[in-house]
């Protein structure tokens, strides 16, 4: 392997959409989270670079053999960083670390950044667990359970509590994203889902850019919503409202902290 494709993220940001484009795309290796679970693997014994060089090699597609790829979600750094040189980081020097790394080990790094308007990936996160469904694919499975499940009165409540992690996991992001401005490409949800050719472009051209050899310039798509968009602007209007009458929550007190609406970390 001379060569990672390295997609950074978190929870329902989009990021599976992002990723089956950049194998659609060929050439590019086709990232997932090949470290998902590799922390508890990890409580119970040794791991070492080897066993994450043996997950990232999960990522390489047949059209070309020696390029890997990885989608590293925030919480899943650590881990994979502890294993790679024994040191225990919080999350965001982990996954500094880990782009450090990559960028040794490798010939190449194609690096990609991908947030979501933070309100809506909360929303997404708590869809998704009072459905079940968590991928567009899996939308068929829904039939309409979406409406009875999320009916539930902590509705709102679940949402907040999403809101601070989906909040902090950004922050993240962004501070590592800086870190590494010179290799990093940041996309958002919003663009990568309204225009489709202008975020192709722009990953088709960094990826040319950093040395890849992209097969195709169009994507491979289909995107199916798990919820209508009238549903998801009624829970959003509903959890602002809520807000407004939460005793101790107010959004003019934590604009800075909680960018609810606007495309967070544009």
């Amino acid at each position: 392997m001379h060569s990672l494709t390295l997609v950074m993220s978190s929870a329902r940001s989009g990021s599976t959409l992002l990723c089956r484009d950049i194998a659609s795309l060929g050439g590019l290796g086709f990232p997932r989270e090949y470290m998902k679970g590799f922390g508890a693997v990890a409580n119970r014994g040794p791991v070492s670079e080897a066993d994450v060089l043996d997950r990232v090699a999960r990522g390489v597609q047949k059209d070309a053999p020696g390029v890997a790829a990885l989608k590293l979600m925030v919480p899943q750094a650590a881990p994979t960083y502890r294993a790679i040189s024994g040191q225990r980081l919080p999350h965001g020097q982990a996954m500094s670390q880990v782009i450090v790394w990559a960028r040794e080990r490798f010939d190449r790094v194609l690096l990609v950044f991908l947030v979501r308007n933070a309100l809506d990936q909360a929303i997404s996160n708590v869809v998704a667990q009072a459905t079940g469904v968590f991928h567009s694919t899996d939308a068929k499975l829904a039939g309409g359970r979406d409406e009875v499940a999320l009916e539930a009165d902590d509705l709102n409540r679940r949402i907040l509590h999403h809101l601070v992690s989906v909040v902090r996991n950004q922050q993240v992001l962004s501070a590592v994203r800086n870190q590494h401005d010179d290799l990093a490409l940041m996309l958002t949800y919003e663009d990568l889902t309204r225009d489709v050719d202008a975020t192709t472009r722009a990953l088709v051209a960094h990826a040319r850019a950093q040395g890849f050899d992209v097969r195709r310039d169009v994507v491979t798509r289909k995107l199916t919503k798990i919820i209508s968009d009238d549903r998801s602007a009624a829970i959003r209007e509903s959890f602002l409202e809520f807000l407004t009458s939460e005793p101790g929550v107010w959004p003019s007190a934590h604009a800075a902290e909680f960018p609810w609406s606007g495309a967070a970390g544009r």
